[in-house]
């Protein structure tokens, strides 16, 4: 069972609000070594924000909110 922000359990098929808004911003930055995709995600409702260069990092984010629980979601790429 994952937890909510607050450290409480949340049960499976449940969430933190009734209504969660995420802004996700995503970007390429160039370097020597090529391209770099970057993002940031911000949960409007608590103000709280993250940033991240892979996609694991962006879905622990959502989970801290109880959002896409962990086997919610397929990764394409492992099928």
């Amino acid at each position: 069972m994952s937890t909510n922000t607050t450290g409480e359990p949340v049960p499976k098929n449940s969430f933190s609000h009734p209504m969660s808004t995420f802004v996700i911003r995503i970007w390429r930055e160039w370097s020597t070594e090529g391209a770099i995709w970057r993002g940031n995600i911000e949960h409007l409702e608590s103000k709280k924000r993250s940033g991240f260069q892979d996609f694991e990092r962006m879905l622990a984010f959502l989970h801290s909110f109880g959002v896409l629980n962990e086997g919610e979601y397929q990764n394409d790429e492992e099928n």
